[in-house]
């Protein structure tokens, strides 16, 4: 009986402190969504003749605070919300992607946990990495739509509907580029058509770039400028691991003095390697040896997921909203879930970073990498759970 109340009780309570971070937001429509403010200025210049690509034009805007670096047809989507006010936009923006959210949420559950998805998930959504959850909500981005296609992506691919697959990864990756790094699923995938279905989505991907190029020709090289900029930002959010290697060396600068630029560079592309050579012997492992595994694609998935996330250049802090079924269903279904409430607790523990109304006397525990160093032990505990299972040839089980 106590169970069913905690089982209510808890989502309920999470719902309404989701809500009051909504509300809170709502009501700072000047200070939230930034980067909705800088995507709807930038549609704004574009219809009116101008090039938002420029930056002395865009950042001369009081609502621009940035570079626009997705491709030139993206900017009729942001042209849309400036049909109305900035306030009435700014809220329609704000409860369309509380919308997705709450369906992505239920989503994640029902398609991609089933009986893994307790009422646990729910916190863990709201809280790890960082809160990228609430990052994303205030940071206005077009993240979490891309989630949302992304998701669906993964869906009709576990299901074996490749075609919708690829359709999902395009529109994904109709904004930022790099989305169309799923389309490497079809290889991993045992469908006979599996090439044809990669030949076909990189050509209508490169179609895409090329047909705006044609249109847009000097706005389309300033999207790939400004693109190029932004991968060497240095950044405050951008928790990714060529970040975190630049800001190490930065470091060590101070202590020893300059260091030459190319040294980064091999590192960054050291540990990139790392992680792929690694990765790779864990999906052949996946792909052979856990061939009776009723989870195996999806655990494949997951693998290709931490990869992203792990050699992604500019990966920020509310993408790794990526990581959280991932995460949880491999914390939760393998062998090592009796570590389980330490890596739950530790993949929490810095959210107040954001200083979430009601946290803010914990943000001294911050780390700025912290989400970073999560999903590096994530994706450390699954490779040895996966080279661990392999060698004791046993399966990938929660029941050991």
């Amino acid at each position: 009986m106590a169970k069913k109340i905690v089982q209510i009780v808890g989502p309920v309570l999470l719902l309404a402190y989701f809500i009051t971070l909504v509300l809170h937001i709502s009501a700072q429509s000047d200070q939230y969504q930034w980067d909705f403010r800088t995507h709807r200025k930038a549609a704004e210049i574009f219809t009116a003749g101008s090039d938002p690509y420029d930056s002395r034009i865009l950042l001369s805007q009081k609502d621009a605070s940035f570079l626009y670096t997705y491709p030139p047809v993206t900017l009729f989507f942001y042209d849309l919300f400036n049909q109305t006010d900035y306030h009435t936009a700014f809220h329609i923006f704000l409860l369309v992607k509380c919308a997705l959210l709450i369906g992505l949420v239920i989503f994640w559950r029902w398609a991609f946990l089933g009986p893994v998805g307790d009422s646990l998930f729910f916190l863990f959504c709201l809280l790890v990495f960082n809160s990228a959850v609430f990052t994303d909500l205030i940071a206005g981005n077009i993240n979490l739509v891309e989630q949302v296609l992304l998701w669906l992506a993964f869906f009709f691919y576990l299901k074996h509907r490749l075609v919708l697959f690829c359709v999902f990864v395009l529109l994904a990756a109709s904004f930022k580029m790099t989305p169309i790094f799923f389309v490497v699923l079809l290889l991993a995938s045992d469908h006979p058509k599996k090439i044809h279905y990669f030949g076909c989505a990189a050509a209508i991907f490169l179609a895409y770039l090329f047909i705006q190029y044609l249109i847009y020709p000097e706005m389309f090289t300033g999207f790939v400028h400004n693109a190029l900029t932004v991968v060497g930002e240095s950044g405050a959010v951008g928790a990714s691991t060529e970040k975190f290697v630049k800001d190490l060396f930065a470091l060590i600068s101070q202590l020893v003095g300059p260091l030459p630029p190319a040294i980064i560079s091999v590192v960054v592309l050291g540990m990139a390697a790392l992680v792929i050579f690694l990765s790779g012997k864990a999906y052949f492992l996946l792909k052979h040896n856990q061939n009776d595994h009723p989870d195996r694609e999806k655990m494949i998935l997951f693998l290709i997921c931490l990869v992203y996330a792990l050699i992604h250049p500019r990966f920020k802090d509310y993408a790794y909203m990526l990581l959280i079924v991932p995460s949880y269903f491999i914390m939760k279904t393998t062998r090592l879930k009796n570590a389980f409430p330490f890596i739950f607790v530790l993949s929490i523990l810095a959210a107040p970073h954001l200083l979430l109304p009601g946290f803010d006397i914990l943000s001294a525990l911050v780390w700025r990498f912290f989400p970073l160093a999560i999903a590096y032990i994530i994706w450390g505990l699954y490779l040895y759970e996966i080279f661990s299972a392999s060698k004791n040839q046993i399966p990938l089980s929660s029941d050991k």
